[in-house]
């Protein structure tokens, strides 16, 4: 996330933009205000906003419509008009990530905290808040159509901080896939300093957790595990008489209380095979639907893949 700081000068306040760079932050000046208690609440509120949306960028389906809000937040900062109406964030069907914690801070940064605290601010000071989260965007942007291919950035670039844990509200902090999922990475992977790798790895999060997400849409049980990685999936019921089929995926180089060492190599399909142990059916990159669908079932596209062609949003849109 972008993290914006205040730094009083003479009589004034000024708000900073600080981003992690390849070997130090980066820093850039956003806006300067009268009074310093208005310049702190709103470097909190854009802090919060930026890390709830660099987290959706990676890890949530809703991404698309979150950044179409905030093009529309920008739209209002950039008009002469005395109020900033709430902006909603447009529901879209078939997002199942609607009720994770960084869509909802979103939601409700959006509709209630922003518009009042960017109601109070001058018209200059409204327009280069529009141009900060206009620059934001732009990043996750690069972001998006730069690291699926492995390239790391520009020395400078805010695409370094793609994939951290948050500073503000702990987001990828605690909990499941999605939301635990940039946690996950320092678990499984250990401190990644190339976002180009940690990008790997989360591609490999994200196949893990639709996995799981597709054997529960399809009437099995799954969870995922952190140590050792894994989607764990099961069909059928012991109690049935037909016998129960039970997945397991992970990458080709986790063991438990190990970091893997590559997050570029395929992911391993095992099944338990009652009597005869697990047996390694066979690998497939993490991006490769037609490979998990040979070798697990249709079933493994009863839930999307998210792939960055699906959240990518142009902040040239914006204006």
């Amino acid at each position: 996330m972008t993290s914006y700081s205040v730094l009083p000068n003479g009589p004034r306040t000024i708000v900073v933009a600080t981003w992690s760079g390849d070997s130090c932050d980066q820093s850039a000046k956003v806006t300067t205000l009268d009074d310093c208690i208005q310049a702190q609440r709103l470097a909190a509120m854009m802090t919060g906003l930026s890390e709830y949306v660099w987290e959706a960028a990676a890890f949530l389906d809703s991404h698309p419509t979150i950044e179409e809000a905030i093009g529309r937040l920008v739209a209002q900062l950039r008009q002469p008009q005395e109020t900033i109406s709430p902006v909603p964030v447009n529901a879209v069907d078939g997002c199942r990530h609607r009720t994770e914690p960084s869509h909802t801070g979103i939601e409700r940064l959006l509709n209630f905290e922003a518009p009042g605290m960017l109601s109070t601010l001058s018209r200059a000071q409204r327009l280069t808040i529009a141009d900060e989260l206009v620059t934001d965007a732009a990043a996750r942007t690069e972001a998006l159509r730069t690291l699926p291919h492995g390239k790391d950035p520009a020395a400078d670039s805010r695409v370094w901080q793609m994939c951290e844990v948050g500073r503000s509200t702990r987001t990828g902090e605690d909990g499941p896939l999605p939301e635990g999922a940039a946690s996950w990475i320092t678990r499984a992977w250990g401190p990644e300093q190339s976002p180009a790798r940690r990008w790997g790895c989360r591609e490999q999060l994200v196949r893990i957790e639709q996995l799981v997400a597709a054997c529960i849409a399809s009437g099995g049980r799954a969870t995922a595990e952190h140590d050792p990685l894994e989607a764990h999936l099961v069909f059928g019921d012991p109690l049935d008489e037909q016998p129960m089929r039970v997945f397991y995926v992970h990458p080709q180089q986790k063991r438990r209380g190990e970091w893997a060492d590559d997050p570029f190599t395929p992911l391993v399909i095992k099944e338990h095979v009652d009597g005869s142990g697990v047996r390694t059916l066979g690998t497939a990159p993490a991006t490769d639907d037609d490979g998990f669908a040979t070798l697990l079932g249709k079933w493994t596209r009863t839930v999307p893949y998210l792939r960055t062609t699906d959240t990518f949003v142009d902040p040239a849109s914006f204006d």
